[in-house]
């Protein structure tokens, strides 16, 4: 299975300015840093809450299975706002469209159902909170404007690990998944 995000846009949910004045920095000559930071910060998030956080654009592509087999997967990154398309991928440039295929949602988490045609299945989803910073639950920002404070203080990376109250702020959105 592969997951990747097709729009690459820039991912402001906490701005700059909100950012140097958590972090208390008024000259312009580090923002450059600060900006690959929160980067860093927004990726780090998603990757340890399983979620989307802004609408975002994703492209999932399954394994091939038996032909013939039933096909449930767990959409990575909720909260799913919509699919774009479904297709089964014969290769690199031949897909086939369809729309035979049903959500489940259990457990917070969004699944696609379908048969299997014995090639990889190419799912292009939109996922997220919503597509302004303010439908994103306030820890999201905060846990960010933190990861880029400690991050800009540490950026030798001597003793820098995510702090247990980062972890405990985010751990009721994490979508845990069984492997």
């Amino acid at each position: 299975m592969q997951v990747q995000r097709v729009n690459l846009s820039p991912m402001q949910l906490v701005s700059l300015t909100a950012l140097k004045a958590h972090m208390r920095i008024s000259t312009k000559k580090e923002d450059a840093l600060i900006k690959d930071l929160q980067l860093a910060a927004y990726d780090w998030v998603e990757q340890f809450t399983g979620r989307s956080l802004l609408t975002t654009e994703w492209k999932f592509i399954t394994t091939s299975l038996k032909a013939g087999s039933e096909v449930r997967h767990a959409l990575p990154f909720p909260s799913l706002l919509g699919i774009e398309s479904v297709s089964h991928a014969f290769s690199n440039i031949k897909k086939e469209k369809t729309k035979k295929y049903t959500m489940e949602f259990r457990h917070g988490v969004e699944y696609i159902c379908m048969l299997s045609m014995g090639v990889p299945i190419e799912i292009i989803y939109n996922a997220g909170f919503g597509p302004h910073p303010q439908f994103v639950p306030e820890a999201f920002h905060h846990a960010i404007k933190v990861l880029v404070a400690l991050w800009f203080d540490e950026r030798e990376g001597l003793g820098c690990c995510i702090p247990a109250t980062i972890e405990a702020i985010l751990r009721p959105y994490q979508i845990r998944r069984l492997a």
